[in-house]
């Protein structure tokens, strides 16, 4: 930030710049010009008038009847007006008596007219017999040579074009500089945006601009990218410590329940009263469904902290299988199933095998268990923008919005119309495992039903 200097002085540095550059090109363009007055290829802007001083000491004596054109110089513009003009007057077309003009410059001659670029100058000289002869005259630079003035174009006009080209020119090379490097250091900040966008919180942080506001705006960024890599760390430390903590708890929960199952299939095995038999049948219904969460509370964890390692397997037979689970699944309960694979022939994919079979088959199961009876569940696998994506519908109540909001993440469950006892575990298996895989786990409704789809990359690339 010492080094810095503000944004104003880097502004103020371009139009320095371009100014001296015009001016430099100026001066040139001007060398030029007086380098072909020097070498007789123009003549002075003053030449004309010349002339005209030249021709006004000759005209006085000379008449209409013995008016000598011949005598007056070559860069006279002269037109021969009769008696009836007075000096300083207009004069019509019928008053011309001789002339060396047509076209325009007559008619401005006439009227004592000027060119938009550039103005005319006139003296009127009476001749010796009551006649006048007007002088038409301009300051600007005609070719020497009389031969070329009347087939290139006017000598000062190009000359002026050149000088506006070349001006032009020379702006556009200084603002193009300067866009440039500015284009630079706009640059360095798309690459810090682009580093804490991508997530890449450890690389370092682009070059100084050497420009204030710009190195105030990557200093922000460097202590934004600070402040959340000690955010991400803080809440890697928190899951770490929240996954540690329901490892220990799934440990010392099995030891008790354990005794409790054990202990209650022993009652089990007694001569029970009518009013004990209930009891014990709920002990024992608890302590499996305890058991059944330990258990997947377990798996949770193991595919968090110490998960299986990927392999290639082919994709369709993988489908097939699921489809027999999802089979299995509905067909205790009356529901009918349904699959539909579009894969390309050959299709393997690199992934936790067993991992992903689990989490798909979480999605039947609660698609199953919801599907009213006679109704349908649809398992539907195909490659897509570079993924696998695993869908499972069904046509029964459709996902709550507690679900849809918070489905995926661990204990949340809806209101009663997908909710039987079970804590959202599998969506939450299924998330996790989707995620592991560097893809995703998405919920709807479809109107009809629910919607699940398991989005995991195809390219081999290894899970996280």
């Amino acid at each position: 930030m010492k080094r810095s200097r503000p944004l104003s002085r880097l502004l103020l540095g371009y139009l320095v710049r371009t100014g001296l550059a015009c001016a430099a090109t100026a001066v040139l363009w001007f060398g030029g010009l007086m380098a072909m007055i020097q070498l007789g290829f123009v003549l002075p802007a003053y030449s004309g008038s010349d002339a005209a001083l030249l021709a006004m000491e000759l005209l006085p004596q000379m008449s209409a009847d013995h008016f000598d054109a011949d005598a007056l110089p070559d860069l006279c513009r002269w037109v021969l007006l009769d008696e009836s003009v007075a000096p300083d007057e207009a004069a019509a077309p019928e008053n011309v008596l001789a002339t060396n003009m047509s076209g325009a410059s007559l008619d401005l001659a006439l009227a004592r007219g000027t060119r938009p670029l550039y103005s005319q100058f006139y003296r009127d000289v009476p001749l010796i017999d009551g006649t006048l002869c007007r002088l038409q005259y301009d300051f600007a630079m005609p070719y020497a040579d009389p031969a070329l003035r009347g087939v290139l174009p006017d000598f000062q006009a190009c000359m002026t074009v050149l000088l506006v080209l070349l001006l032009a020119a020379v702006v556009f090379a200084t603002t193009r500089r300067t866009a440039r490097r500015l284009r630079a250091i706009t640059g360095r900040l798309t690459d810090a945006c682009r580093l804490l966008a991508g997530g890449d919180l450890e690389a370092p942080m682009p070059a100084p601009t050497h420009v204030r506001e710009f190195d105030e705006a990557l200093q922000t960024m460097d202590g934004l990218r600070g402040e959340l890599a000690g955010s991400l760390k803080a809440q890697w430390a928190m899951e770490q410590q929240r996954a540690q903590r329901m490892a220990a708890l799934t440990h010392d929960l099995k030891t008790p329940l354990t005794i409790i199952q054990g202990n209650a299939e022993l009652l089990a095995e007694e001569e029970l009263t009518a009013a004990q038999r209930p009891a014990v049948d709920a002990i024992l219904r608890g302590a499996g469904r305890a058991g059944q969460y330990l258990a997947a509370l377990r798996d949770i964890c193991r595919v968090q902290d110490a998960p299986a390692p990927a392999e290639d397997f082919p994709l369709l037979p993988f489908c097939e299988n699921l489809a027999e689970t999802g089979r299995a699944l509905c067909a205790p309960r009356g529901v009918r199933f349904a699959c539909t694979f579009r894969l390309p022939d050959g299709l393997t994919l690199h992934a936790r095998r067993q991992d992903l079979a689990r989490a798909v088959e979480n999605l039947l199961a609660n698609a199953a268990r919801f599907a009213p009876q006679g109704g349908q569940v649809t398992l539907a696998c195909r490659a897509e923008d570079g993924q696998i994506l695993f869908t499972v519908q069904d046509d029964g109540p459709g996902f709550p919005d507690p679900i849809l909001r918070n489905g995926g993440q661990m204990f949340a469950t809806g209101d009663a119309a997908r909710s039987d006892g079970h804590q959202g575990l599998g969506l939450y298996w299924a998330r996790t495992v989707a995620e592991a895989h560097g893809g995703r786990l998405t919920l709807a409704n479809t109107g009809g039903g629910a919607l699940a789809v398991l989005a995991v990359p195809a390219a081999k690339t290894p899970p996280s």
